[in-house]
């Protein structure tokens, strides 16, 4: 797959505040690329700073192997959709699709198969004369795409669209998403602050945090192999135990933690009597009946889920927890607050963290 767009060291700052500091990646041609992080951490810099609305103050944006940093908006191949739509209140659904064709002085026959063909692929050819007010906010999120796809543009920024959808509406409005770019081929660059959005819609997701990417990759590279403890934390729930080197031999070592010792397989970040901190997602925690390798603890809660339950545990001191998930709720309903139960971790998908 051919390289569309990189951003190389690229930093943005107001006056003395630091938004973004040496910026790297590379976006692939027809990819989906997400850009997470919590509200202020530098997201929607980074999609203004592409589409040219802002310069960086620091390093290259290059697109197709040619530096673009002083490249007007109107010249370069992108289109934005901003999380409030930005449609003109004044023009009918028609008229706001094919605004770009029509100040581009293109023939009429030309805009009306275009802009009719492009509502086809939204599923809207039926609303062309509606005007924006007379739209739920699914309906308007569609005519913003409509009017982005409708000039061909090469990438497609999406500022958090979805934003400002209900939770029903959002999660059908991601697999709408999700069904257009692969239909259409254009590269999206979609930034949001929800992992579970960001893990649905993409092929590779990069992750901010204090100004820089803490990680890029694709949503199961950042699931199972977080390469820092904010990551481990971050991008979905993980359990992480501090832990000391007891033994090793060729395949396997043997660590103390503050719920037990447990044995993982052999490590090369690991040496005799290291410390270090083990991550471990709640999922792959497991009830066992005991045995050598499991650990005893005790129920501090569990939390009803329908047919799973969530069942937050305690060391024997009481000062150290762990989250236990997906356990089914009739064996959760046999087991009471207080109680000692033995579990056990699915080590071949832990991860372990030295610094």
């Amino acid at each position: 797959m051919s390289e569309i767009l990189e951003l190389k060291n690229v930093s943005k700052q107001y006056g003395n505040t630091k938004v973004l500091d040496n910026i790297n990646f590379k976006i692939n041609n027809n990819e989906f690329f997400t850009i997470l992080g919590s509200s202020g951490s530098g997201k929607s810099t980074i999609i203004r700073m592409i589409g040219g609305f802002t310069k960086p103050s620091t390093g290259e944006i290059i697109y197709e192997n040619k530096m673009i940093n002083d490249e007007p908006i109107f010249k370069r191949p992108f289109n934005t959709v901003f999380q409030d739509y930005a449609l003109f209140p004044n023009m009918n659904v028609f008229d706001n699709v094919g605004f770009g064709l029509k100040i581009k002085n293109i023939n009429k026959d030309e805009i009306k198969k275009k802009v009719l063909d492009v509502l086809a692929v939204v599923g809207l050819e039926n609303f062309s004369n509606r005007m924006p007010q007379e739209l739920s906010g699914g309906q308007q999120q569609r005519v913003a795409l409509a009017r982005a796809i409708i000039c061909e543009p090469k990438i497609i920024l999406l500022d958090e669209p979805l934003g400002a959808l209900d939770a029903e509406l959002r999660k059908q409005m991601q697999l709408f998403l999700k069904e257009i770019q692969k239909k259409i081929q254009i590269t999206f660059i979609f930034i949001t602050h929800d992992q579970e959005e960001a893990i649905f819609l993409s092929d590779r997701i990069a992750v901010l945090n204090n100004h820089k990417f803490e990680q890029v990759g694709s949503p199961k590279d950042l699931y199972y192999s977080p390469q820092t403890t904010y990551m481990a934390k971050f991008f979905g729930e993980c359990n992480l135990i501090n832990c000391q080197v007891v033994n090793q031999d060729t395949n396997s070592i043997k660590v103390k933690s503050e719920f037990g010792d447990f044995v993982i397989p052999k490590n090369n970040n690991v040496s005799h009597e290291l410390e270090f901190v083990y991550g471990i997602r709640p999922e792959e925690v497991k009830l066992v009946n005991k045995n050598e390798n499991s650990m005893q603890v005790k129920i501090k809660d569990i939390s009803f889920k329908g047919s799973t339950s969530t069942i937050n545990v305690a060391n024997e001191k009481g000062d150290a927890f762990l989250k236990i998930q997906n356990i089914s709720s009739n064996i959760s309903q046999s087991l009471s607050k207080g109680a000692s139960i033995n579990i056990e971790f699915n080590t071949k998908l832990g991860s372990i963290f030295t610094e």
